[in-house]
């Protein structure tokens, strides 16, 4: 995280996970939600125990983009402040509204929307599924895969179709790809 005096850079640090918590709760609260375009946007996307930093650093950059509010569903596979991670968010980070949750029955209470699930064993594609605006996309581990519990808890799960003999995509492709369509059909992305 960068500081500013005067407008201009200082010093870097690395924040505590502490720090970051507070900081993303303080943030959850003012950004609880983003005006876009005029209106109110309540899409989200969801992280189920992230595994790969770098993946999480980008998905978290590419919510900070569109203005859309981030999931954590803990625990995460590596360090929140990893180095990787930070990298690949960039200063994105610091834009993004992070909500962090420490279980997934944590977030299942705290959850409101309509849950969509992005998996491989998904039965509809994304191009054929027709979104709301307070939808929240939903993708698992990187290296799992979502458990049966959270395959039961979805509303849908949508599937990318792909070649028949590619297995899967990176998990932040999949993310980019998905937010787009849905955005792009509830008319959710920022106005030129």
């Amino acid at each position: 995280m960068q500081i500013f005096r005067d407008g201009k850079p200082e010093h870097y640090f690395a924040p505590s996970c502490e720090y970051i918590e507070i900081y993303c709760r303080i943030r959850s609260w003012h950004l609880h939600r983003l005006e876009l375009n005029g209106r109110t946007t309540a899409m989200r996307i969801a992280l189920y125990q992230p595994d790969i930093p770098q993946n999480t650093g980008a998905i978290l950059r590419l919510a900070a983009c569109f203005g859309v509010d981030a999931d954590i569903i803990e625990p995460c596979g590596f360090v929140w402040s990893n180095r990787q991670f930070r990298r690949a968010g960039m200063d994105y980070i610091d834009q993004a509204s992070i909500h962090r949750h420490t279980s997934w029955d944590q977030y299942l209470s705290d959850n409101t929307s309509r849950l969509l699930l992005l998996t491989t064993k998904g039965d509809v594609a994304h191009t054929d599924f027709s979104f709301q605006t307070n939808d929240t996309l939903l993708v698992g581990r990187e290296s799992a895969g979502a458990p049966s519990e959270v395959h039961d808890a979805a509303d849908s799960c949508l599937r990318i179709p792909l070649q028949p003999n590619a297995r899967s995509l990176n998990v932040a492709l999949c993310v980019a790809m998905v937010l787009g369509e849905a955005l792009r059909q509830t008319d959710g992305f920022p106005k030129l």
